[in-house]
């Protein structure tokens, strides 16, 4: 019998002969000469890959929280850390998706429309037999037996702290008000997202009984459209116009801002003894009160003489301060 694998010499030489048009290929319209003809891959055939770091990092937080969560729900160590992120349509990600899972269907406030947990079977049943005392490894449920009342409900219980960890994590980019909306088997339709609809998926994996299980957060693009720049750390471009219009709405608001003025007349200088042995109505004397300094919120700005103007107490500026007592320049107005 004979060898029907090609060596790497026959797969050379077919090649030659068939770039060189020595090779005969039948085809319906009888026999012809091969060629090879240029083949350039199009715009549309690129692949278009995006890990969103700022995602990533989110996610990883997400699994560090989660995990304390789940290990005071079931009362067990649980392992939980971030997998790949994935952009692709709904339609694919359901071929890809675990035969069977328990999905949560949940809306995020402010966004606009509904994202889905898709959680293995055997995350489902490990959770549930560690919830009731059970080591998690010997759950019964067969991987295509619906889920029972019993097993939704403490399903529930994990989405409700998945839930919950998202809104603190996000908290960051976005304030969401994530709540549950259904829990169903995903053997039932799903209607909430279409089958052609972009949507980036978020793998988590759940370390249970020595195994490693998965659960997915499904957003679709359209529901978060508005956080992708966020999630691919790309930085807002500043706009000059826009700026130089806050820059002249702030100085000319600064002039009309309302400040607190005091002042300093005089000064001298006690020992902590002297201080600690003060009395009411003992005379403290102080150097020539005609030099004073004036204070903006605690600031010094000014410095001039002290003396009475219009029967009151005024102080006469001379000299502006830079703001840490020294010169800065002469004033020329009281």
């Amino acid at each position: 019998m004979t060898d029907k694998i090609l060596t790497d010499d026959e797969k050379d030489a077919l090649l030659d002969g068939m770039a060189s048009g020595e090779i005969e290929v039948q085809s319906h319209g009888g026999t012809r000469y091969a060629e090879v003809k240029p083949f350039e891959i199009g715009a549309r055939s690129r692949i278009i890959t995006n890990s969103y770091p700022r995602l990533q990092q989110l996610n990883l937080q997400l699994a560090g929280r989660l995990r304390k969560l789940t290990e005071q729900l079931i009362n067990a160590e649980t392992s939980i850390s971030p997998g790949a992120i994935d952009t692709c349509t709904f339609g694919e990600f359901c071929e890809r998706a675990p035969d069977f899972s328990l999905v949560v269907e949940f809306s995020a406030k402010p966004l606009t429309g509904s994202a889905l947990v898709y959680m293995e079977s055997a995350v489902v049943g490990y959770i549930v037999e560690s919830f009731y005392g059970g080591s998690g490894d010997e759950s019964s449920r067969a991987e295509t037996d619906p889920f029972t009342p019993g097993e939704k409900s403490v399903a529930s219980l994990f989405a409700s702290d998945l839930l919950q960890t998202l809104s603190e994590v996000w908290e960051s980019i976005i304030k969401l008000e994530p709540e549950k909306i259904s829990l169903k088997d995903s053997s039932h339709i799903i209607d909430c997202i279409d089958s052609g609809d972009t949507v980036i998926s978020t793998a988590f994996t759940v370390r249970l009984a020595d195994q490693d299980r998965a659960f997915h957060i499904v957003w679709p693009l359209s529901m978060i459209a508005s956080l992708v720049p966020v999630f691919d750390g790309q930085k807002r471009e500043r706009d000059a116009v826009e700026d130089a219009r806050w820059q002249h709405a702030l100085r000319s608001r600064v002039p009309e801002s309302i400040v607190n003025i005091s002042s300093r007349v005089g000064r001298t200088r006690l020992t902590l003894r002297e201080v600690a042995s003060l009395t009411p109505g003992q005379i403290i004397n102080i150097d020539d009160p005609r030099d004073g300094v004036v204070f903006v919120d605690q600031v010094p700005v000014l410095k001039g003489r002290f003396g009475v103007h219009d029967g009151r107490y005024a102080i006469e500026a001379t000299d502006w301060l830079d703001g840490h007592g020294h010169h800065n320049r002469t004033a020329h107005r009281q």
